[in-house]
């Protein structure tokens, strides 16, 4: 079981934690609207491409499991593009719209993204390893990066991004962007990896902060929980975004085992056993 230490059963598997976490997400958020129209969408795909994640996490090698992994993790980039559609026209409520009323109030345009992010880094994932591989893992980090801050930049621009505090996650989210491009084209030097895991622990802080801050604003001047005001008020997974991204620019850091397949790493295990 040693080559579940690897860095490609570790990435898979945090994927598929991804895949679950936005699916509750998405539940909570299409819960409030008796999930109308094409809203069980999402849901219904959520443990399809849970199941394609782990069918590639233990049968790597299976030509009907890598298949089905392909075809789950296609329909989420196509998930993902589709559903920004759907919540672009569902804020349009006439055919004259102001661009705040289309991007800023109403259904969160940024969100559907997520599912596209995360299917193409799982597809990124699957290549063989490489140095190429690498760089690509955190060029998508990056943009993970760049997805948060615009969601984070939406969400805040309705308060006129009032207290200041609230550009504090735009700021953070985009030197982790830079970082991840820098790197990436960078040659990985012991000081460019530590002041890179530096930025990522300032976004682990920021995204922590964040939720902090967006539970107490949920709760402010209420007796009772009001759970709309955690969907749609302060999201609480939305400042957990900048954590996830974070953890996942550090994961993408591990060493690639070039050249050597699962198989290759049970033989040698059996191997060193005898």
């Amino acid at each position: 079981m040693q080559w579940l230490l690897r860095k490609n059963p570790i990435l898979l598997g945090y994927m598929a934690i991804n895949f679950t976490l936005i699916g509750v997400d998405v539940t909570l958020a299409h819960s409030q609207n008796n999930f109308f129209r094409f809203e069980m969408i999402p849901l219904i795909y959520t443990p399809f491409a849970i199941v394609g994640v782990l069918l590639k996490l233990f049968w790597p090698d299976n030509r009907w499991a890598h298949r089905y992994f392909l075809i789950s993790m296609g329909l989420g980039v196509a998930i993902g593009l589709i559903g920004t559609f759907f919540h672009l026209a569902g804020n349009a409520t006439s055919d004259f719209q102001p661009i705040h009323r289309l991007i800023i109030e109403g259904s969160p345009v940024a969100a559907p993204i997520a599912f596209a992010g995360i299917a193409l880094y799982t597809l990124v994932v699957a290549k063989p390893e490489s140095a190429r591989r690498n760089n690509q893992l955190l060029i998508l980090v990056g943009l993970g990066f760049l997805a948060s801050v615009l969601a984070a930049f939406l969400d805040h621009a309705r308060l006129s991004f009032s207290p200041i505090y609230t550009l504090f996650p735009l700021l953070s989210g985009l030197m982790a962007t830079i970082a991840c491009f820098w790197l990436a084209y960078s040659q990985k030097t012991k000081s460019e990896v530590i002041f890179f895991l530096s930025i990522m622990v300032l976004n682990l802080f920021i995204g922590l902060l964040g939720f902090v801050f967006h539970v107490f604003g949920d709760l402010a001047g209420t007796q009772t929980i009001v759970w709309a005001r955690f969907l749609y008020r302060n999201p609480l997974l939305g400042p957990l975004l900048f954590c996830d991204v974070a953890v996942l620019g550090g994961l993408s850091l591990l060493p690639e085992q070039i050249g050597q397949s699962k198989n290759q790493a049970i033989q040698k295990d059996v191997t060193v056993t005898i």
